[in-house]
């Protein structure tokens, strides 16, 4: 067992990354197995097919539209068809909803790692959630600011509502040379999206993901095994997912397969520990509103009033909902994400060559330990 948080995050970071399918996300799931087991949890493994990276998905979303609006003129209703289908997914899909772009292929093998520790008499379950997979270097992150890249996603989701009818109408008006300009331009605007989005990948690979996600595996496997022995009436679930960068699939997956709608749950999400002040997301979103107010973001909220170790602490927003959290905070179920933030709202190098451990801060995610132990141990006595 690694006791020192510190050691465990350069044991995780010593990977070049922890890209989904990789030899290096692998040997990172044995680090964090080989971590509960040494702590007495037991260890259980879910295996899941999912693409490699969101590239995929881009791909076959971006294919679909401008293939359909492209040829309407031939293929008649059929082209309408592919850009609706494809249109009505892609803003599933960026909405942060099931969507069936995360199952086209290529596919690879991923799996998450659950860890349990149950005391006698536990009534309730505590779910402590982060994903371990590192994201690809993505070029839509450089020096990108919070309403720019909001803006951005909503920009595109909305022309992808606007491709359909446009669609439509050239099929009933082919001859209508406005409405050609309009579908170029719109396919032109979407190409240039998915190189944008993707080129990063291509250049420089993955990240190595040090503060998006090793701290935030760190901060789960440490409050685990603090409060091992503390809780009474709980059960502790340790869950790793992985793909998350894919679209939250890895924790898609366990809320579908694995997750136990007849217990009293609590989730705590770490994500994101490295750089900036220590929050507890309230609000998320893209294009819908997603608000957490249950009964951890209450308790949370408590905590910060009335314990002067988390003064500091804050309720905060991100910019999209892309955190394992959003299908249980959907589904009803008490949930909340710790994450850091700095000044501006954002939270600095995930998804650049610069995530490294040598630009990560290590004092968000040993506050985030602390202050999820002491949301714990409140929920634990409430029964």
């Amino acid at each position: 067992m690694t006791h020192d948080p510190k050691q465990l995050l350069e044991k995780l970071t010593e990977f070049p990354h922890r890209g989904v399918g990789s030899k290096s996300n692998a040997k990172a799931a044995e680090v964090i197995a080989e971590e509960l087991k040494s702590a007495d949890f037991g260890v259980e493994y879910q295996s899941f097919r999912t693409p490699p990276t969101y590239l995929p998905i881009v791909y076959w979303l971006i294919g679909g539209i401008t293939v359909g609006l492209l040829t309407v003129q031939w293929l008649s209703l059929a082209s309408v068809l592919i850009v609706a289908v494809f249109a009505v997914n892609g803003l599933l899909y960026f909405d942060w909803r099931p969507s069936w772009l995360m199952f086209l292929p290529p596919l690879v093998n991923a799996k998450n790692i659950i860890g349990r520790y149950v005391p006698t008499g536990a009534k309730s379950k505590l779910i402590l959630m982060a994903h371990y997979d590192s994201a690809p270097v993505s070029f839509l992150y450089r020096r990108q600011t919070k309403d720019g890249f909001r803006n951005s996603i909503r920009s595109s989701m909305i022309l992808m509502a606007l491709a359909t009818p446009v669609a439509g109408l050239s099929y009933h008006l082919p001859e209508n040379q406005y409405l050609l300009i309009i579908r170029v331009l719109l396919c032109i605007y979407f190409v240039g999206q998915a190189v944008l989005g993707t080129i990063g990948f291509w250049r420089k690979g993955y990240t190595n993901g040090a503060s998006d996600n090793a701290t935030g595996v760190v901060a789960a496997l440490k409050t685990a095994e603090f409060l091992k022995n503390q809780l009474k009436n709980t059960e502790i679930e340790v869950v790793l997912t992985n793909a998350e960068e894919v679209g939250m699939v890895g924790s898609h997956y366990y809320l579908k397969e694995k997750f136990d709608k007849t217990r009293l749950n609590y989730l705590i999400n770490f994500d994101t520990l490295g750089n900036g002040q220590l929050k507890f997301i309230t609000q998320t979103g893209s294009l819908t509103l997603i608000e957490y107010d249950n009964e951890i973001t209450k308790t949370a909220t408590t905590l910060v009033k009335t314990d002067r170790r988390f003064q500091n602490v804050t309720a905060g927003s991100w910019h999209t909902a892309n955190f394992d959290s959003v299908w249980f905070v959907r589904a009803g179920i008490h949930c909340v994400t710790l994450a850091a933030l700095d000044e501006n709202g954002l939270m600095p190098n995930i998804r650049r060559p610069e995530d490294t451990l040598d630009h990560a801060d290590t004092r968000p995610m040993l506050q985030a330990i602390d202050f999820a132990v002491a949301i714990a141990l409140k929920l634990d006595k409430k029964g």
